[in-house]
């Protein structure tokens, strides 16, 4: 009977991954531009927004208008009446390997491949996407090294300065691990259920040495 209910306490605890892997952490603010309030079929140009620092031309925020979100509601671009630029500085740990991805995709009336096109750097990195007439989403992926220093991770509208350039959304910048395991830390309700389970068989355990000296 005893190894029973030892069993059945196991049982959820086996069951339960014991080193499941929280979520990474985006370590980019407002990566998809839904800090802004604009309403559906609707869009707007600021002159600043949370966590980018914007150039003078400002940045166009649309929803649903000339294309939709690759997630979300909002989506963004940087030639609004003139070619425009984002930024957003982040801390690094020297030695860390980083990955950086984002979506884009050209407008469905763009105005052809010499319009469009999107700039990206961070570090010494750079390179240019989105300079065709593609009005699909599409994402780029790469991967960088930490300096231990702040790095400025900045976009840029690139094609013909004429108000119809390559959009940008989900932005995402995360901590690459050394190994699969390497720093894993339980989520913190497999790391209830592991100790509560540990806790009954300890009780159990301390019944069933009790009853033996009886």
């Amino acid at each position: 009977m005893k190894r029973l209910i030892t069993s059945a306490l196991l049982a959820p605890l086996m069951a339960a991954p014991l080193f499941a892997l929280a979520a990474p952490v985006n370590l980019i603010n407002n990566g998809s531009f839904e800090s802004n309030v604009v309403g559906n079929g609707t869009w707007t140009t600021v002159s600043s927004t949370v966590g980018w620092t914007v150039g003078p031309n400002g940045l166009e925020i649309r929803n649903n208008v000339a294309g939709s979100a690759y997630v979300g509601s909002n989506f963004a671009e940087l030639d609004t009446s003139a070619n425009s630029w984002i930024s957003q500085t982040l801390n690094t740990v020297a030695g860390q390997s980083y990955s950086l991805s984002f979506a884009y995709a050209n407008r469905p009336d763009n105005l052809g491949a010499a319009s469009n096109g999107l700039s990206w750097s961070i570090g010494s990195l750079t390179g240019t996407v989105g300079d065709n007439t593609d009005t699909s989403w599409a994402t780029f992926a790469t991967t960088f090294t930490g300096t231990g220093s702040p790095m400025t991770l900045r976009f840029a509208a690139v094609g013909r300065s004429d108000g119809y350039g390559t959009s940008l959304d989900n932005i995402i910048v995360n901590t690459v691990n050394a190994g699969s395991n390497a720093g894993a830390v339980p989520e913190p309700q497999s790391l209830a259920l592991m100790l509560a389970g540990l806790g009954a068989m300890g009780v159990v355990l301390r019944r069933r040495k009790t009853a033996g000296k009886a």
